[in-house]
C-alpha cells in the first residue's frame, strides 16, 4: 500500500477509472454536496477532503491502463460532477478556454491519434447512464428543470437518480457566484500545488477490509455488504465467460431484491438493535446465511470478519456453485423480508398472530442471537406450514421461559448453532426448564421482561373473551408498581407478610421482603398513561383515585390486567395492597403463563 497526497489533475494522468460493476449507487445528498462546495469555496483554510482507494489492474497490451475505485466513488463522482457544473457556468468564451483541460480530466482516448473520446470513469450498473448523461451532455434544460432535488431538512423526496440531483444542485449552487468566482475555483481544482485528497495505491496483497477500518475519511462509507456484494459479483464474472449473462444474473437475483425501489433500499438500509449494536437488515441476512452454511461461527468470529470469510467462501465457488449460491442469497433474502418482522409505534399486535408474537417478544427483549436458527425454518419448512408453525410456537416457548427465568444467555449462539444443524432438540431445552421454576422466577423479574409479558397476557385474555369486542392493542402502556419502589415515605404503615401470609414485626426483616416482593410480576401492571412521578409513590387509596388534578390509577385502567385484577377489587372495598395480594396476584399470572408457555 502507497499513500501520496495529490490535486485533483491526478485525474488527468489515468485512462480508465474503472467503479466496479456491481458496487453501490451513488448515495451523497444534498448536504454532502453543501458542505463540499462551503470547504472549496472557504479560501482561508487548506481543504482536504479525504481519501481514494484504487488499485491498479494489470494493462494488456494496447489497451488503455485501468485503475480500480475501492473506496471513494461518492467523493470522486460528486468532484467530476462539479468539474462540469463549473464548466457549464462559464461564458462561451471561457469554456473554449478550458474544454481541452476538462477533457483530460474527464475523457480519455485509446490511442492517442484516435478522433472519439469515451468517458474516463466507468461507472457501476447502478448510476452509469446518468453519469454518462451529464458528462456528454445530453441533459435538456426542459430535463434539468424538472429534477427535484431532495432537502432532508424540508422533507422533500425525490424519485430522481442522486446522480442527477447533484448535477442540478450544482448548476443552481454556481449561478449564485460570479463568474469570476467559479472561475478561480475551477483554476484551484486544476492546479497541481492543491493537494486536496489522499491517493492510496493498493497491491494485490493488500485487505481492503483492513484498510477502511482503519482509515477515517469523510463521507459515506462502503460497507461490509457492499464488499460482498462486489467479491460475489466479481466472482461470477470471473467464471461466466459472457457479461450480459452475469448482468442478468445481477438484476433478477440482487438488485430485483435489493434495490429495486425506493421501499427496498429503505428497507434493507433500516437499522435494528443487536443488542449493544445497531446493524441493517442486509447485514443481519448476510450474517445468518453465514451462521447456517456455517462458515461464520459467532464463537471464534467477529461482524468485521464477515467480509473476508465472504470472499474465502465466494473463492472456493465454481461455475456452478455460484450461480446457486447468489439464488440462494436472494431466496433467503425473500423468506427474512417476509418473516423477521420490526414493528414501530403504530404496529398493532393480536394474541392470534404467532409470528407476531414471536418476533415483538424477540423485538423488546433484544434478542437477535437466533435470526439465523429461525431464517433456517423459514428455509427448510417452507411448503409445510403445519410443521413450521408448531417449530415456531415451540421456540417461542423456548424463549419466554428462558427470558422469565433469566437462564444465561452467553451460551445462545452454541444453542443457536445446535439447533441449525438439528431442530429436534428444542423441545429437549424447552424442558430443561420446569414450571416450578417459572413460577419462582416471576417473583424476581426485570422491568422490560414483566411488560412484554402483561402484555400478550392482556391480549391472550382478550382473545378468549367472547364478551370482548376489542382483540388488538398498541404497544404503547406504561409499566406501574402498585406497591411503589420508593416505598418507605408513605408506604411504612402498610403490614408486611412473608410468603407463608405470616405478619412480619422484625423490621430489618420486613424491609428486605418488602424491597424484593416490589419487583414480582405481580405487583406490576399496565396503564395506557404514566402516573405523574409524585402520585406514583403515594398510599394505595390515593395512588388508585388521583389527588386534584392528577389521575390516578382508576383513570388509566383500561386493561383487563389492571381493571379485573386491581380496580374491581379495590371497588368492592379491598383498599390495602400488601404482600399478600402480591403474592396471590403472582400466582395467579404464573397459571397463565405456564398455559399460554
Amino acid at each position: 500500500m502507497q499513500a501520496e497526497a495529490m490535486s485533483l489533475t491526478f485525474l488527468g494522468k489515468e485512462s480508465v477509472i474503472k467503479i466496479p460493476f456491481f458496487q453501490r449507487g451513488y448515495v451523497w445528498d444534498k448536504t454532502n454536496w453543501e458542505d463540499l462546495l462551503a470547504d472549496l469555496y472557504d479560501q482561508t483554510k487548506n481543504t482536504f477532503l479525504g481519501s481514494l482507494i484504487l488499485k491498479q489492474l494489470g494493462k494488456p497490451t494496447g489497451k488503455s491502463n485501468v485503475v480500480l475505485v475501492i473506496d471513494g466513488q461518492q467523493r470522486l463522482t460528486t468532484l467530476c460532477i462539479l468539474l462540469k457544473a463549473l464548466y457549464e457556468s462559464f461564458s462561451d468564451e471561457l469554456k473554449i478556454n478550458c474544454k481541452s483541460l476538462l477533457e483530460t480530466y474527464l475523457f480519455y482516448k485509446e490511442q492517442a491519434t484516435d478522433k472519439d473520446h469515451h468517458i474516463k470513469i466507468n461507472h457501476s450498473q447502478l448510476d452509469s447512464s446518468k453519469y454518462e448523461k451529464i458528462i456528454n451532455d445530453k441533459i435538456t434544460k426542459d430535463e434539468l428543470d424538472k429534477i427535484v432535488v431532495a432537502d432532508n431538512t424540508n422533507k422533500i423526496s425525490s424519485s430522481d437518480s442522486k446522480i442527477l440531483q447533484c448535477y442540478k444542485y450544482f448548476i443552481e449552487a454556481l449561478k449564485s457566484k460570479t463568474e469570476e468566482e467559479n472561475k478561480e475555483l475551477f483554476n484551484r481544482l486544476s492546479n497541481n500545488d492543491n493537494k486536496i485528497i489522499v491517493i492510496i495505491d493498493l497491491s494485490d496483497k493488500d485487505d481492503e477490509q483492513n484498510i477502511f477500518d482503519t482509515i477515517n475519511s469523510a463521507g459515506v462509507r462502503l460497507s461490509g455488504a457492499d464488499i460482498i456484494k462486489n467479491s460475489l459479483f466479481q466472482r461470477a464474472l470471473d467464471l461466466i465467460e459472457k457479461q450480459e449473462d452475469v448482468v442478468k444474473l445481477y438484476n433478477n437475483y440482487w438488485e430485483s431484491i435489493f434495490s429495486y425501489d425506493e421501499y427496498a433500499r429503505t428497507f434493507w438500509d433500516t437499522l435494528r438493535s443487536t443488542g449493544r449494536l445497531m446493524r441493517d437488515n442486509i447485514e443481519i441476512l448476510l450474517h445468518s446465511i453465514a451462521v447456517i452454511l456455517n462458515f461464520f461461527d459467532p464463537d471464534k468470529h467477529t461482524l468485521s470478519d464477515l467480509p473476508k470469510l465472504y470472499k474465502n467462501y465466494i473463492n472456493s465457488l465454481d461455475i456452478n456453485t455460484i450461480v446457486d449460491f447468489i439464488k440462494l442469497i436472494a431466496e433467503y433474502a425473500e423468506l427474512y423480508r417476509e418473516n423477521i418482522l420490526s414493528f414501530d409505534e403504530s404496529s398493532i399486535f393480536a394474541f392470534e398472530n404467532n409470528y407476531q408474537r414471536l418476533f415483538h417478544i424477540l423485538d423488546k427483549c433484544e434478542i437477535t442471537t437466533f435470526h439465523p436458527y429461525l431464517l433456517s425454518l423459514f428455509y427448510k419448512y417452507k411448503k409445510n406450514d403445519d410443521t413450521l408453525n408448531n417449530k415456531l410456537l415451540l421456540f417461542e416457548k423456548f424463549i419466554v421461559r428462558r427470558i422469565i427465568t433469566k437462564k444465561e444467555t452467553k451460551n445462545y449462539n452454541k444453542i443457536c448453532k445446535e439447533f441449525i444443524k438439528d431442530d429436534s432438540i428444542l423441545n429437549a431445552k424447552v424442558l430443561e426448564i420446569e414450571d416450578e421454576t417459572i413460577l419462582s422466577s416471576l417473583e424476581n423479574i426485570t422491568n422490560k421482561n414483566a411488560k412484554v409479558i402483561l402484555f400478550w397476557i392482556e391480549l391472550y385474555r382478550r382473545y378468549n373473551d367472547k364478551n370482548e369486542n376489542i382483540k388488538e392493542l398498541k404497544y404503547n402502556y406504561q409499566l406501574e408498581h402498585l406497591m411503589p419502589q420508593k416505598w418507605e415515605e408513605y408506604w411504612s404503615s402498610v403490614t408486611v407478610y412473608d410468603g407463608n401470609m405470616q405478619e412480619i414485626k422484625d423490621f430489618d426483616k420486613a424491609k428486605i421482603i418488602r424491597n424484593k416482593v416490589i419487583y414480582s410480576i405481580g405487583n406490576m401492571t399496565l396503564l395506557n398513561s404514566a402516573l405523574n412521578v409524585s402520585l406514583r409513590n403515594y398510599p394505595f387509596v390515593k395512588k388508585m383515585k388521583g389527588e386534584g388534578k392528577m389521575k390516578g390509577i382508576k383513570n388509566y385502567s383500561d386493561l383487563k390486567i389492571t381493571k379485573d385484577d386491581i380496580v374491581i377489587s379495590y371497588e368492592q372495598g379491598n383498599t390495602t395492597w400488601d404482600e399478600r395480594n402480591i403474592y396471590k396476584r403472582t400466582k395467579e399470572l404464573g397459571r397463565e403463563i405456564i398455559s399460554i408457555w
